[in-house]
């Protein structure tokens, strides 16, 4: 774990649920962010068959950096570079590097595969600063830049098996290693294929790594391409038992949470396929982690819902990576589609394809909702990290929340009942908690406490102890 962020009072949000240890009249809820305007169109010669599906962002000082799929009339991708100050309006600079139908008047990067996330490396030299690990025909390889826009491809694939999505690499500075979230496929039988997602760490990107096809490997795309993934790695997110027949998992779009990188989230596309593995429709899914690896879903509720029937985005919906923080907001950006996947004459009818931002309130992808009628929960014991508890918390007018501590042992602390607690109405990010005697916690600093919420009508995101 990073120095830095060891060193933060931990944000006790509600993404793992054995964090509630007792819980009546109040349960986990995802929260779906609010779509707000499309700010990427189709607009350029090269992007007139579809802005496809994956995106992402970076926020460098202020400046927000987006790196973006398209497909022209002739089908033909391209990596595509936009930049923005206030994250609405953006713009498609002339960056003058490739060649396109005779002009370098373009926002195109030089990159035609599809399958990556564009990150800053901190172990990377200068030159190599940016990274972008993505599938081709050889095998799952590493372009590298010095500024996000000039890049060169590695001669030697890390990985000699193909992955065909979004797959998600970064530097964990928790682990001290990079964390690798890629496609994989579960066969049960010949006719049966099923998307997931599976995860690996490795020290280096330049290093190949010493797993390869065997005898059991599945050439989908024919013998002169790489196999897909199989089972050579832990799978860590699919579909189950509790959703519907026919569905599987197109991308996770998993990373550490920015404020604090402790926890991770996850934004799924799960995919309804009708009839063919390639044809259905998509919506994204919120799942959250402790550890990256075992990933919880809550109640499943979808995160960017399809939009109405003849919108934008009908048919399918996509979330980058990249979470933009601006005060009490989370800026996200994800794509929209009225087109089904697979529906390619759909597109060449009509050009598909927008980029929405959507804003979510900060750690407000799952809460606690308190019933009309009144709840209680009671939390694991957490450490006692700070002289003041603020929770992120939104009573609404007609709702109300209260808080008292217990000890580890379950016994009520004396002067901090939750009848010693002033009740709490508000909206707020950052909204103190004080009981008869004052909210200074300075004498349970270290100590390992519970906390009781009682309340109606109320949704908790989280809460945090600060100096």
């Amino acid at each position: 774990m990073s120095i830095a962020a060891d060193a933060l009072p931990l944000r006790h949000l509600f993404l793992d649920p054995t964090l509630v240890q007792e819980a009546k009249g109040a349960a986990l809820h995802v929260n779906p962010p609010q779509r707000h305007e499309i700010v990427i169109r189709p607009d350029k010669p090269w992007e007139q068959l579809m802005i496809s599906f994956y995106l992402t962002v970076l926020d460098e000082e202020g400046k927000l950096r987006m790196w973006y799929i398209c497909r022209d009339k002739q089908n033909r991708p391209n990596v595509a570079y936009a930049e923005s100050r206030d994250g609405v309006r953006w713009t498609k600079p002339n960056l003058g590097i490739v060649e396109y139908d005779g002009s370098k008047k373009n926002n195109l990067v030089g990159m035609t595969s599809l399958e990556g996330v564009v990150f800053r490396d901190p172990k990377a030299p200068a030159q190599e600063r940016y990274a972008y690990l993505t599938h081709l025909s050889v095998g799952m390889t590493r372009y590298h830049s010095p500024d996000g826009l000039h890049w060169q491809r590695d001669k030697t694939p890390l990985l000699r098996l193909g992955a065909d999505t979004q797959n998600v690499t970064f530097w964990d500075e928790r682990l001290g290693k990079y964390v690798l979230y890629l496609r994989a496929w579960n066969c049960p039988d010949v006719k049966h294929r099923y998307r997931k997602v599976v995860r690996t760490e490795v020290s280096s990107l330049t290093t190949p790594m010493d797993v390869g096809p065997s005898e059991k490997s599945l050439y989908m795309w024919g013998k002169e391409k790489v196999p897909v993934i199989g089972d050579e790695f832990p799978t860590v997110f699919a579909a189950d038992e509790k959703d519907p027949p026919d569905s599987d998992v197109y991308t996770i779009s998993a990373q550490p949470y920015p404020l604090d990188p402790r926890w991770y989230v996850g934004f799924p596309s799960m995919f309804q396929r009708e009839g063919r593995t390639s044809c259905g429709r998509l919506e994204v899914h919120f799942a959250g982690s402790r550890d990256g690896i075992t990933w919880h879903r809550y109640d499943r509720k979808p995160y960017a819902p399809l939009g109405l029937a003849g919108s934008e985005s009908a048919n399918m919906t996509f979330m980058g990576p990249g979470l933009v923080v601006r005060g009490d907001e989370i800026w996200q950006y994800g794509t929209g589609f009225h087109s089904k996947h697979g529906d390619k004459e759909a597109r060449q009818k009509k050009t598909d394809g927008v980029i929405y931002r959507y804003v979510q309130r900060v750690d407000g992808f799952v809460s606690l909702d308190f019933d009309d009628a009144g709840g209680k929960c009671v939390t694991a014991p957490v450490k006692v990290d700070g002289p003041r508890l603020l929770l992120n918390v939104d009573t609404g007018a007609l709702g109300q929340l209260r808080v008292g501590l217990q000890d580890a042992d379950g016994k009520i602390i004396s002067g901090f009942a939750t009848d010693d607690c002033k009740v709490l109405r508000a909206n707020s990010t950052c909204a103190e908690v004080s009981w008869g005697g004052g909210g200074d916690l300075t004498a349970l600093k270290g100590r390992e406490v519970r906390l009781v919420f009682t309340g109606s009508r109320a949704k908790l995101y989280s809460f945090r102890f600060e100096p």
